[in-house]
């Protein structure tokens, strides 16, 4: 068989905001292709494609948008680069992509249909009711897997490759499967997917049905002798013309025998012929890799000009459009365009640092079998709305580490390579926190990112209060509060000061705020407005104004709530039900974005976050061990060596008396042991008074290094640490006189990490986790093995970039999914 030039078309799931934007400023043909799917369906395509909007990710728009990108650019290809295939393929939805640019189905008419298709899809099963997920593993056919599927009364809808299929079904029997596979299977990958329709299954019988009627009313206007040339997913091999319309009716429902059909295009390829797969993403090269099969990807205007121009074709010179192309925006916002800060001055401390900060450069990562071209960029992983409302160029934050150990230093190299971190100032004086504001807001330009941590202490509400007070005087433009289990009036003040009408009468903040919650309940309160009854307890007071007071009711409290949890599929998923409950009554909270923390040490734990739908990511205890930390050398030496079991937990000072723990360094220190010790004797014996001499005098001389009243001294002669109201109940309640004190030994053990003094080493509280000491596993062989090298944002590059890796191995069926 003579060589011949072969296309296909990706399906669902490979879109993005931004996709096309680049062949739609450069080249008429793709602006006209756009036009033509917007006038057929009444919606601005390019709008849903180049805009922030929802719309994209349901199912009724994502698949008109993704059939437009793709034959804008195959339209480029034809009449810029002389690109002429003579067959046609595309997986489910890139069916239709493919029985267009064959001349098959009118490109109007294809738009039409795949807007009803998706509505149908999306409507045949109740939310929740269906559930789809990858099963992955070297030989799926041989594997006895599917013969599990099966008796589970699950479904294959996707035969993907030889080594991944995609079953769909109930979500109760879809979830029961994985346990059983797990038993059964264990080398078996399982993936649940993030989508709800169970398509390509029985359950979506009734689409079909109302769909064929639908095809049936356009079916006139079909060329169906041109569709042999077009691989169906019903058959597995080329269309029969006498049959398209009853065969595409039936693809709804019915398996995508897409190794079929690579096999099909393979051989009419022959040798020395060429398949090349266009769409926003590129996902089906990797499945024909799997057949020893090279397929290569065109998703921008560079792999055009390498890709097509590569057979001989010249590379096209763009024309000067007819009239001014609309404007576009980028599909990722650029890093704020300054150079890197010079290096702030961190926070006195005893030790002095000796390593100077070179500028940020991108980070190598470990290789993937992904090529670098048919990598998504770290870039595009998480909400682009992140990026875009925080001026950022990855949806990744680094949170406030307590103490001051979230510098200004930090922060601002962080902000300086386009990258979101927050202030850490919990245990600082109101002084320390309004000098790193100024240091870190005089480092960066306008505009690059940066924020403050607000973190809540039951016991000290008047210090949150001044807190608010100096962030609503200062130029912060994001908040990042944490600890907080309820609306307080000081929480809606830091919301609404500033709050006011924009141009187009929606409100506008001052400042954006992230909440970190660990319950889904707490969650819903920031999906929620800010209480009435505080509003307008505010504004009797003169805190806020009666423009601010009248547009609260249009906000939520925050705009991203970030789950914290090591179960995060649990909780996040809670929460994400949270959000739709909240915006059934208040719909700004949908808009609202979630993302996950807690655990993400590793690439793959940041790739799993991805894969479950956060919106961003937000890490914290790998920070601590970076260049930029605010704390001691000797702190960062243990944190460095330290192993996955080498932590623990300890008494939280913040919530000492409700029994809160905190994860802690366990080796190489006391610490944790003897928190926990004075935590026993504060639960056994209630007072200082009560205490046994024996027990107070190994207090004194083993734990404290001083005397029980000179702690309280220091304790009580120290409003601004301690807050008034603290000190009040403490000089009345004995009780909680001692949880002060026993607090002063816990914050204590803090700084006397951070000052690093050999002889204290033993009593240093150095907070991290397990995230730590798989990050020290991962970069064991790198050059981040050495925290000296450990800058923040080359630890934001290697979780992203690794990350973004991992998923398109996934993504690809080569890879296997992180858990």
């Amino acid at each position: 068989m003579s060589a011949a030039e072969v296309v296909v078309f990706p399906g669902q799931g490979a879109q993005s905001q931004g996709m096309g934007a680049d062949f739609h400023r450069r080249f008429p043909a793709a602006r006209a292709a756009f036009e033509e799917a917007s006038d057929a369906i009444g919606v601005d395509v390019a709008g849903l494609c180049f805009e922030e909007d929802e719309r994209l990710h349901l199912t009724e728009y994502t698949q008109p948008c993704v059939l437009a990108v793709e034959i804008a650019v195959f339209r480029v290809a034809v009449a810029e680069f002389g690109y002429a295939p003579a067959y046609f393929g595309g997986h489910s939805l890139g069916e239709y992509t493919a029985l267009v640019a064959a001349g098959a189905v009118p490109f109007a008419d294809a738009v039409r249909l795949v807007r009803e298709r998706g509505r149908l899809m999306q409507e045949a099963v109740p939310d929740g009711e269906g559930a789809m997920a990858a099963l992955i593993t070297d030989d799926i056919a041989s594997s006895g897997a599917l013969r599990v599927v099966e008796r589970a009364g699950v479904e294959v809808a996707n035969h993907n490759s030889t080594q991944q299929v995609v079953i769909s079904g109930l979500a109760d029997r879809v979830e029961g499967l994985r346990a059983t596979l797990d038993d059964a299977l264990p080398e078996l990958t399982f993936v649940p997917l993030r989508i709800s329709a169970p398509s390509h299954s029985r359950l979506m019988r009734g689409a079909q049905q109302r769909f064929a009627t639908r095809l049936a009313e356009l079916a006139p206007r079909f060329s169906p002798d041109r569709s042999a040339r077009v691989v169906s997913n019903v058959t597995g091999d080329f269309h029969r013309p006498a049959d398209l319309v009853a065969t595409l009716a039936r693809q709804i429902a019915a398996p995508v025998r897409w190794v079929d059909d690579m096999r099909a295009l393979a051989r009419a390829a022959g040798d020395g012929g060429r398949i090349v797969e266009i769409g926003p993403r590129p996902s089906l090269v990797k499945f024909f890799a799997t057949l020893g099969v090279t397929a290569h990807a065109v998703t921008t205007v560079e792999d055009a000009e390498a890709v097509l121009a590569a057979r001989g074709a010249p590379a096209p010179t763009p024309r000067a459009p007819a009239q001014a192309p609309v404007p576009v925006p980028a599909p990722v916002p650029a890093p704020v365009p300054a150079p890197v800060p010079a290096p702030v001055p961190a926070s006195p401390t005893p030790k002095a640092r000796a390593v100077q900060d070179p500028a940020p450069r991108p980070v190598a990562v470990p290789t993937s079998p992904v090529a670098a071209a048919d990598r998504p960029a770290a870039e595009h992983l998480g909400a682009a709305a992140f990026r875009r409302t925080h001026r950022a160029r990855l949806a990744y934050a680094v949170g406030g580490m307590r103490d001051g150990i979230g510098s200004p230093r930090l922060v601002a190299r962080l902000g300086g390579a386009g990258v979101l971190g927050f202030l850490g100032t919990a245990g600082l004086t109101a002084d320390r926190v309004a000098a790193a504001i100024g240091r870190t807001a005089a480092a960066l330009p306008p505009g690059a990112p940066w924020g403050v941590n607000l973190t809540h202490s039951p016991e000290a509400e008047d210090r949150t209060g001044r807190l608010v007070d100096l962030l609503v005087r200062s130029p912060v433009p994001a908040v990042e509060v944490a600890g907080f289990t309820d609306v307080t009036p000081a929480l809606v003040r830091c919301r609404l000061a500033g709050l006011r009408a924009g141009p187009d009468g929606r409100p506008t903040t001052a400042r954006t705020l992230l909440a970190k919650v660990t319950r889904p309940d707490v969650a819903r309160r920031f999906f929620e407005p800010p209480p009435p009854s505080i509003v307008a307890e505010l504004r009797d007071i003169g805190l806020l104004t009666d423009e601010e007071a009248a547009l609260a009711a249009r906000l939520t409290m925050a705009d991203d709530v970030c789950v914290e949890s090591e179960r995060h599929a649990v909780v996040f998923t809670a929460a994400r039900r949270a959000r739709e409950l909240a915006a059934a009554e208040h719909p700004p909270a949908g808009r609202v974005r979630l993302g996950v923390a807690g655990g993400l040490g590793t690439p793959e734990a940041v790739a799993a976050a991805f894969a479950l739908g956060a919106d961003f990511v937000l890490t914290g205890s790998v920070n601590q061990c970076s260049v930029e930390a605010d704390t001691s050398e000797l702190a960062k030496d243990l944190l460095a060596t330290a192993d996955v079991t080498d932590f623990t937990t300890a008494p939280d000072p913040d919530r000492f008396e409700l029994g809160g723990r905190v994860p802690v360094l366990r080796r190489g220190v006391l610490f944790p042991a003897r928190a926990d010790r004075l935590a026993e004797l504060y639960r056994a014996h209630g007072t200082l008074e009560a205490l046994p001499p024996a027990e107070r005098e190994r207090l004194e001389k083993a734990v404290l290094g001083r005397d029980l009243d000179a702690v309280w001294h220091e304790v009580s002669t120290d409003p601004e640490r301690w807050s008034p109201t603290a000190l009040a109940r403490a000089r009345r309640d004995p009780r909680r006189r001692a949880a002060l004190t026993a607090r002063w030994y816990l914050e204590d053990a803090l700084r006397r990490a951070r000052a690093g003094d050999v002889g204290d080493r033993l009593n240093f509280q150095i907070r991290g986790g397990p995230a730590l000491g798989a990050f020290n596993d991962a970069v064991r062989d790198t050059a981040l093995a050495d925290w000296r090298a450990r800058h923040v944002d080359a630890i934001a590059g290697f979780l992203m970039h690794g990350a973004a890796g991992l998923l398109a191995d996934l993504a690809s069926g080569r890879g296997t999914p992180p858990d």
